[in-house]
């Protein structure tokens, strides 16, 4: 398990899906907030959410 950053620089849309996921996105796919990131914390795509108040500091499954 691992701890994601709070907020600020530290975190990334990468690290948030690799923490939760295991994977690394490729160099060329998208990875969109509540698309992509979003069902990880239970919210559905289009729906308005922040990187850092949604995922800082939230603990993984992973080590990203």
């Amino acid at each position: 398990m691992a701890l994601l950053p709070a907020t600020g620089t530290e975190i990334t849309m990468g690290k948030v899906r690799k923490g939760f996921s295991n994977a690394s996105p490729a160099a060329s796919q998208n990875i969109t907030l509540s698309g992509t990131l979003g069902p990880y914390k239970g919210k559905t795509p289009g729906t308005a959410i922040s990187l850092s108040s949604t995922f800082g500091g939230a603990t993984t499954p992973y080590v990203f």
